[in-house]
């Protein structure tokens, strides 16, 4: 009964034909299964090992695409022709067209993209391998390998690059253990690039990099793979793809015109078919105002109205009926009354999150980057009280006790990150940083074992490891954990400035060169010297010994420019001042010597050579309180100075001036005390010390000018210079 009512209706059709559709779209599924199938195996696809190369794959999809386009819109036409009412032709032939719309931008939009000329080489660069750094021992040799192409036949390796860092090694190619290339001899330095499938793979297979060191050290060779992606890729595959999409553009053409000519009479045929209450939304259908008073337009809703009943003669006491609902909606009312004004609704204030350890520790990094370590610090002690276990707010936490110079709290909580994850490299590296810090090397060579085993190829890593073992005296593990981590980072200056440090053996050259200086062989000295600052301009000890070369070979000047290097690098250099007062004083400039002892002092109070150093220094200047001073800070901190308190005792003997010269210097003329006491504590008590003395040496006493020490000569010289100076 139910197929005689569907013949009847014309339903059958409809259902034979989408039989049909399901019935050829599964043969053509079929059809592309076997396609593939048979693409695969001419590719040389495997289970094991594991190749599905999916160009192929891709290439087979997208042409059995457009037959499956073509096909489907032959068979959405007979669809649309035998359905009954123009509503469902309407709604077929609009959702079909916006499918296509979708599905041709799609296409269309993914090859333009694959036919930038930006897209193959961002490509490459994200599938290319960073370098690596491989070790070949004495007399011995390594194998690289790898598979090309890759598992999914999308990459393949075009070329090896291989740059040989350290000592001597020759390489050669080989593909399934077959050799391809033969050995070719590496130079230090010089990179070699090696081709493997520079256009396209021919099949997968196991390619091998054979190393082999000739030599009796231990040699370092870094090699990088350069990865390119299937060529078909950025040349079919986008051809496909715009025919696809061209394929979009017929059922525009076939189907635009059922869809303009059905959309009208699907919604008039539509108000028949609903139940009451319904209705169909038209947006074809304006009300305009008819006042015009405010020049706005309303759409009309289509309402379904019931056929009226044949008229009959109407009673003499009816009243008038009221009119149809679709007619009182239709009609604006005579008087436009006004609307109370509502105010509108106070908006309530969102609810406020409550703080979570995520949310805390994100602000405390806003906080750690602008320097505000401490409040940091306090918010993610909040973060931990909320989740003791959050992993960000340890590590957070860590790094601000770090930058608060609170070491051992810092590795304390990394340890702790390091109980809950073992692997944590940051970590690893964060307490080897504290232990270098510190000055533990061995401590911290450890430790850098546990990151390097995580991260082989850290840059950062490696040259800190290049630092302990320095430290340790281990030169030649230093330079091959620097020139590792030069591999790694080529463009850090840094590192190399290391590795020649290391090269060259700046404590044994700094050792001869201070034996040459002790021994008199300055010319030898300084030639040493040099050999270190060529390779470490800044090395400070290097310049302090050259400083004192210089000054025991007659040449103050040089020693003082050397000097001025250190004190540029370190201000308050202890040694560099001590050696630049005592070149002043014996070059005779006094106040230079004073500045240079009085920043000795004031940097190190606990200095009893400074402090002597200036006491010696004042007592030529004539400044006997201010050398007596000095000498009692001497005294305080080595009470048993012999030296210095004789020194002082002559001083207190020599204080109490005789009278007589001190009466004599008071009636000359412009010498009050203060000059007179200023002559005597600068030795000057006798008359023959006063007639023996030069205008300059008398003007060196504070306030002696030359006219009174002019007065000073006329006064105390002898008869014969009296006479001398008569007959002038």
């Amino acid at each position: 009964m139910l197929g005689y009512y569907d013949r009847l209706q014309g339903t059958d059709r409809l259902l034979r034909i989408r039989r049909i559709r399901k019935a050829v779209f599964a043969g053509i599924l079929a059809l592309t299964l076997v396609l593939i199938a048979a693409r695969l195996g001419s590719d040389g696809a495997s289970l094991k090992p594991f190749f599905l190369p999916l160009n192929g794959v891709i290439e087979v999809g997208l042409m059995m695409g457009l037959v499956t386009a073509f096909v489907g819109l032959y068979l959405r036409l007979l669809e649309i022709r035998k359905v009954q009412r123009d509503g469902q032709r309407y709604l077929m032939a609009k959702s079909s067209m916006a499918r296509a719309f979708r599905t041709a931008g799609f296409a269309i939009g993914l090859a333009v993209i694959l036919l930038l000329a930006i897209t193959p080489s961002v490509m490459e660069t994200i599938f290319s391998d960073p370098p690596q750094v491989i070790p070949v021992e004495s007399r011995s040799q390594e194998n690289v390998t790898f598979e090309s192409p890759d598992a999914l036949g999308v990459t393949f390796v075009t070329h090896v690059r291989v740059l040989l860092t350290l000592g001597e090694a020759s390489v050669s190619v080989l593909r399934n253990k077959a050799s391809v290339s033969s050995q070719r001899m590496l130079r230090v330095l010089e990179p070699v690039t090696l081709e493997i499938e520079p256009t396209m793979w021919a099949g997968h297979a196991t390619w091998t990099l054979h190393f082999q060191n000739p030599s009796d050290n231990r040699s370092f060779v870094q090699f990088s793979l350069e990865k390119g992606v299937v060529p078909t890729f950025f040349s079919t595959v986008p051809f496909l793809l715009f025919l696809y999409g061209a394929a979009q553009v017929p059922w525009w053409v076939v189907l635009r015109p059922i869809r303009e000519r059905t959309k009208a009479s699907s919604l008039v045929g539509a108000a028949s078919v609903l139940e009451e209450g319904e209705r169909v939304f038209d947006d074809a259908t304006v009300i305009r105002n008819p006042e015009g008073s405010s020049g706005h337009e309303t759409i009309a809703p289509h309402f379904p109205v019931d056929p009226p009943p044949p008229s009959l003669p109407p009673p003499v006491a009816n009243p008038p009926k009221a009119p149809p609902v679709a007619a009182r909606a239709a009609v604006p009312p005579a008087v436009d009354r006004p609307k109370p004004l509502v105010p509108p609704p106070v908006p309530r204030p969102p609810p406020r999150e409550p703080e979570t350890a995520q949310s805390l520790a994100r602000t405390a990094k806003g906080l750690v980057e602008t320097g505000a370590y401490e409040k940091a610090l306090e918010l993610y002690e909040e973060a931990l009280r909320l989740d003791p276990q959050h992993l960000p707010s340890l590590e957070g936490q860590a790094r601000c006790l770090v930058h608060l110079e609170h070491t051992r709290e810092a590795l304390t909580l990394y340890r702790r990150i390091l109980d809950r994850d073992p692997k944590h490299t940051f970590a690893w590296q964060a307490i080897a940083r504290i232990q270098a810090a510190d000055r533990s090397w061995r401590e911290c060579l450890e430790t850098l074992g546990h990151a390097l085993r995580l991260r082989p190829n850290d840059s950062a890593a490696l040259e800190l490891k290049g630092d302990a073992l320095t430290n340790l005296g281990r030169r030649p593990e230093a330079l091959s954990a620097y020139e590792a981590a030069a591999a790694v980072n080529p463009s850090d200056e840094s590192l190399r400035q290391k590795i020649e440090e290391v090269r060259v053996d700046v404590p044994g050259l700094l050792s001869r060169a201070l034996i040459a200086s002790a021994s008199g062989s300055y010319p030898h000295a300084l030639s040493l010297f040099d050999a270190i600052l060529e390779v470490d301009e800044g090395n400070v000890n290097a310049l302090i010994g050259k400083a004192v070369a210089y000054r025991r070979s007659g040449k103050p000047q040089e020693a003082l420019n050397c000097l001025d290097l250190v004190l540029g690098i370190q201000p308050n250099n202890a040694s560099a001042l001590l050696h630049r007062g005592n070149i002043l004083v014996a070059a005779g400039n006094l106040a230079g010597a004073l500045e240079a002892f009085d920043r000795l002092t004031e940097g190190d109070p606990g200095d009893d050579a400074a402090w002597a150093a200036k006491g010696d220094v004042l007592v030529k200047m004539g400044r006997v309180e201010d050398a007596l001073r000095a000498y009692s800070e001497v005294l305080k901190i080595s009470p048993g100075d012999e030296d210095v308190q004789r020194q002082v005792q002559e001083l207190e003997a020599a204080k109490a001036p005789p009278s007589e010269i001190f009466e004599e210097l008071f009636r000359i003329k412009g010498i009050g005390k203060a000059r007179a006491q200023a002559l005597i504590d600068a030795g000057f008590r006798t008359r023959d010390a006063f007639a023996k003395a030069s205008l300059r040496d008398l003007m060196a006493v504070r306030g002696i000018t030359r006219a009174i020490a002019e007065e000073l000569r006329q006064h105390f010289a002898s008869p014969v210079q009296a006479a001398e100076q008569v007959l002038k």
